[in-house]
């Protein structure tokens, strides 16, 4: 396999760049999200679409404009790079992630989606393209964790099952193509987005025709990695958002099931399903009360992410278009 270095560029396919990224953020201060900008740019190549999809929050997205203007950002080496910041109204990175396939997206050979407190590595990207050039069947490909309690073990249930990470992973031009053309979209409020994505890819995109097999369809490369700010037990912000993802696990739980009974049952095409959470895993519960009662049995704290999936949401926002308010060049 042909090693591919930042030494020898890699070039522009006709008129289309062979990278873009997508960077998305909620969260994180101005500060976290410009380190992370900082190693998407000493990842990427020249040249790179570079999209920052801040979601929930238009706090974050005008303070962190305001930062790059006063920062020393554009004094790094000419990379020639395109980015722009996106004021998205409605929550959640799932929604975000819709509105940049069907919305943002203006076409590359390779697309990275890479969290707003991520780190990619200086090789990341030059690695995981180089992967997807050996097996041009491959619909994704995906990073792996390298730090943190629980790295190792979701390294290895990638390496043995397939799957993405939703820290860092990669689409290809022709996968966001099918996507788009079949409609799909992950349901609003859902949080295993990874999870539902991969299961899409595992199918081929066409779960009816198609037999699993997401160990061929997605690479997962481990030596692709990224780095992030180590977790603080004393800090109390940490251990509330600790207390938080334990919920958040619980309810991926329930949509894990949902996914499999759509995907694998039903066989539904992947524009048909459900576009709402609640009616995402209610549906499943209705359809299938014996097996969710088991689920609830087995994994207690599932009933409790039920309480939070049934409640009334507002989602009128999500009606409204991402906003572009800043765009330039670095």
């Amino acid at each position: 396999m042909e090693d591919v270095t930042k030494e020898e560029p890699l070039a522009m396919m006709g008129d289309t760049p062979l990278w873009s990224v997508a960077i998305f953020a909620a969260r994180e201060t101005p500060d976290e999200l410009l380190e992370t900008l900082r190693s998407v740019i000493s990842a990427a190549a020249d040249p790179t679409k570079i999209d920052i999809l801040v979601n929930g929050n238009p706090t974050l997205a005008t303070s962190f404009r305001e930062l790059l203007l006063n920062e020393q950002l554009f004094q790094m080496d000419a990379q020639d790079h395109t980015y722009r910041i996106w004021d998205i109204k409605q929550g959640g990175k799932g929604h975000a992630w819709n509105q940049y396939i069907h919305a943002i997206w203006t076409g590359a050979e390779i697309t990275f989606f890479v969290d707003g407190y991520v780190r990619p590595k200086s090789d990341a990207f030059y690695k995981l393209t180089s992967r997807l050039r050996d097996r041009p069947e491959a619909l994704a490909g995906t990073g792996t964790p390298s730090k943190g309690r629980t790295a190792e073990k979701v390294r290895k249930k990638l390496l043995s099952e397939g799957g993405i990470h939703g820290n860092l992973f990669a689409l290809s031009r022709h996968t966001i193509e099918v996507l788009k053309k079949e409609n799909f979209a992950l349901a609003l409020g859902l949080y295993s987005f990874d999870t539902v994505l991969g299961a899409i890819l595992g199918y081929g995109l066409d779960p009816k025709t198609n037999q699993w097999d997401a160990r061929k369809r997605i690479i997962v490369a481990p030596d692709v990695t990224w780095l992030t700010e180590e977790k603080r037990w004393w800090n109390p912000s940490d251990v509330k958002t600790q207390l938080k993802r334990y919920l958040n696990i619980a309810q991926r739980v329930l949509e894990r099931e949902a996914t499999k009974y759509y995907l694998q049952k039903r066989k539904l095409p992947i524009g048909n399903l459900p576009k709402h959470v609640d009616e995402y895993v209610l549906t499943w519960m209705s359809d299938c009360p014996e097996h969710a009662k088991k689920i609830l049995w087995r994994y207690p704290l599932s009933r409790l992410a039920l309480r939070r999936i049934a409640r009334p949401t507002d989602w009128s926002m999500a009606d409204q278009a991402p906003e572009l308010i800043f765009a330039g060049k670095i």
